[in-house]
């Protein structure tokens, strides 16, 4: 093995502060990425039954106006 100890291995040769920081970095970057994403396809998801609701409601009100435009004509 390359290094002796566990804690050689976290010391890296004196680099382990910029190694490990690069990798937490990176977790969090990815992390913060997924959650994002995430959040975007919930809003997403929300909206599109919003849009549904909205064109649900449309129809119904323009179907009873029409049932009643029919109804009066006769």
């Amino acid at each position: 093995m390359y290094f002796d100890s566990f804690a050689e291995f976290l010391l890296m040769g004196k680099h382990g502060f910029y190694v490990w920081m690069a990798y937490g970095i990176t977790a969090a970057v990815l992390l913060g990425s997924w959650l994002s994403a995430r959040q975007a396809f919930v809003n997403a998801k929300q909206q599109i039954a919003r849009q549904i609701e909205l064109a649900d409601r449309s129809a119904s009100v323009t179907n009873r106006d029409r049932e009643g435009f029919d109804e009066s004509e006769t």
